[in-house]
């Protein structure tokens, strides 16, 4: 089984094979960029696996997870959700850094 982990670009090295990310814990960890066809830059939410940029994400695309997984949860009967709070974090992270208050 996969699992890839929403993250937002912090700072991108000057060559451009890696990049410090926050998963929305506000730990910094450096990943390398594996995707070439799309131009990263601070405040992107990206997809990381395995130490890996694999792709970009909207916020939009993310919020839809959060809302999905909710609804699994919800189901369930439980009310606690770190991950989807971890995910909200990383959007709120990324529209922060995009609007220049970070």
């Amino acid at each position: 089984m996969c699992w890839g982990t929403p993250a937002v670009v912090l700072e991108l090295s000057q060559d451009g094979s890696t990049a410090k990310v926050d998963y929305g814990d506000g730990v910094v960890r450096e990943v390398f960029v594996g995707i070439t066809e799309e131009k990263l830059s601070r405040g992107d939410i990206v997809m990381v696996h395995a130490g890996v940029i694999i792709s970009k994400l909207t916020p939009e695309g993310l919020r839809e997870e959060i809302e999905f997984i909710n609804g699994i949860l919800q189901e369930a009967g439980e009310s606690e959700n770190l991950l989807a709070q971890l995910r909200q974090n990383v959007i709120e992270l990324a529209e922060k850094i995009k609007s220049g208050n970070a």
